[in-house]
């Protein structure tokens, strides 16, 4: 991903996009930087399945209610959200008018900044304010409204997390190793594999995962192999649930839509089903090389 130029991507005249990756030595970190502004009278839904990724969305403009895409009752509204790793998806709706930013973040990078309380998370949106104290972040978020341009936002985040991981903690090695291993099988090592290559015990490696992630291995295993089956399904429809199954670690077909509806709140027929329907103008997924969303029009009788 290169550089966000100043003049931003206009999708249409309702909706406004730019792209931004940070400069290389926080690309171990921050996997980019999405700005946008919608203008639209017409509300929208986005349902996000669950990534392996911690999201920082800085709003300018507007306000987002999510909802849990399973436990339907556990729902807020945020101007300003950290979202840490979840194992279940979030839908997340506005009125159609926002305006605002959204940081990536690896696991890494998000402990970088917050430390343990990252898995003070455990798997839950937080006001990003309450997760970021201090004047200076108050201050920069002032900033990043300011600014002239797309750009401009761009360079004063990089050199926010420039600062800030200057002296930010760094992952155990063990769980690095592990979550790697985790990664590397696409969530498919069995969690006795990363207990005997620690040499911690079974809780041991659950406590310090909970702590550097905000999950315990089983949960990220799960995102993991999940966000493999959504990549299959895209990119593979010939082969048939069977095989996607198969090729993701899943006993068998019915094993594979059962944890899917666990974790997404609906089959995989109906998200793809929904992914193809899509008219709204902003582009579907929030990260390239995976799938993140189905987005809907909602009715004005259902708006916020």
């Amino acid at each position: 991903m290169e550089r966000a130029s100043a003049t931003p991507d206009l999708v249409d005249d309702e909706c406004e996009m730019a792209y931004g990756a940070p400069r290389p030595r926080l690309r171990e970190y921050v996997l980019g930087y999405r700005g946008y502004r919608l203008t639209s009278d017409r509300p929208r839904r986005r349902l996000e399945v669950p990534t392996d990724v911690v999201t920082l969305t800085i709003g300018f403009d507007g306000s987002l209610r999510l909802t849990d895409a399973v436990a339907t009752t556990d729902s807020d509204s945020f101007g300003s959200v950290l979202a840490g790793l979840r194992r279940t998806a979030t839908v997340a709706e506005h009125s159609g008018r926002l305006h605002g930013l959204a940081v990536s973040l690896t696991p890494q990078g998000a402990y970088r900044i917050l430390g343990p309380a990252l898995g003070d998370l455990n798997g839950r949106w937080t006001e990003a304010g309450a997760a970021l104290p201090g004047r200076g972040e108050r201050e920069l978020v002032e900033r990043l409204r300011e600014a002239p341009s797309w750009k401009r936002r761009f360079a004063l985040l990089d050199a926010y997390f420039d600062a800030r991981f200057a002296d930010g903690r760094l992952w155990d090695p063990s769980v690095s190793w592990a979550w790697e291993e985790l990664r590397a099988s696409h969530g498919r090592t069995p969690v006795r594999t990363l207990v005997d290559g620690t040499g911690w015990s079974r809780r041991r490696l659950e406590q310090r995962f909970r702590e550097h992630l905000g999950l315990a291995p089983k949960q990220a295993a799960d995102i993991l192999r999940l966000q493999r089956a959504l990549l299959a399904y895209e990119r593979r429809p010939g082969w048939g649930g069977a095989r996607i199954a198969d090729h993701c670690g899943f006993y068998d077909q019915a094993h594979l839509v059962h944890a899917f509806r666990a974790m997404v709140g609906c089959p995989p027929t109906a998200f793809f089903a929904s992914r193809r329907a899509a008219e709204a103008p902003e582009p579907t997924d929030r990260l390239a090389g995976r799938v993140t969303t189905a987005i809907q029009l909602v009715d004005h009788a259902h708006a916020l």
